[in-house]
């Protein structure tokens, strides 16, 4: 994709030796920032949480990188490997699987090994299925929060774990955000009916930015 009219980005800073957090969409590939597609077409190579995933997308904006896997299972090995890229002053980029990177994925780990060795990471924002999307429509949930919030990341399947969310949401005034799977969506909001206060809002967000959305109340969708 070429850039020739935006001169405004070939004037931005992009050093060496540097991890580019890249912020990527979390459905509708419109949502991607031509300062991401910059910064990805600059970098020597992209770490991908799942490269299979991520091959389809760079496919799309015709960005031809060597990349490699990030993921759970190798992310200590994975992370030593952009180490040793970026000591010799190459710049990489690390992209998830949807949003922005760093938040319920290995990306968090990659960047903390990264500073840990005194090397700068980057972000380049842009989408967000927490911030700039679910809050951006959370309307009356945000406003009784007076617009503070909380993220418990993945809603957990162990009950000890479980019900130490459910106390963070009991115990704080802030908004609670988690991400929860569709096979179990019904029996969470099942549980949060029968412990929150009757005034607590609750708002459902699925298929965010893609063709079926929805944002609803549980009660709309048939949950609760």
């Amino acid at each position: 994709m070429e850039f020739s009219s935006f001169d405004f980005l070939k004037q931005q800073d992009l050093p060496s030796g540097a991890l580019y957090m890249v912020a990527t969409p979390i459905g509708n590939l419109g949502d991607i920032t031509l300062r991401a597609l910059h910064v990805l077409n600059a970098v020597d190579g992209i770490a991908c949480e799942d490269t299979r995933h991520s091959a389809a997308l760079l496919q799309q904006f015709g960005v031809h990188k060597k990349c490699i896997a990030l993921h759970e299972h190798n992310k200590i090995t994975g992370a030593q490997t952009i180490i040793e890229h970026l000591a010799n002053h190459q710049r990489w980029a690390y992209i998830s699987d949807a949003g922005t990177p760093g938040v319920s994925d290995p990306g968090s780990r990659l960047v903390n090994e990264v500073q840990n060795v005194g090397l700068r990471a980057i972000p380049i924002p842009g989408p967000s299925a927490v911030s700039s999307s679910a809050i951006s429509v959370a309307g009356s949930v945000m406003h009784h929060s007076e617009g503070r919030f909380q993220f418990l990341g993945f809603w957990p399947n162990k009950t000890k774990e479980r019900e130490a969310c459910l106390q963070d949401i009991l115990s704080s005034k802030k908004a609670s955000i988690f991400f929860e799977s569709p096979h179990h969506i019904k029996e969470t909001l099942g549980l949060l009916a029968k412990n929150l206060e009757p005034e607590r809002r609750l708002l459902v967000c699925r298929e965010l930015t893609k063709k079926f959305e929805q944002l609803a109340t549980p009660q709309a969708f048939g949950i609760v």
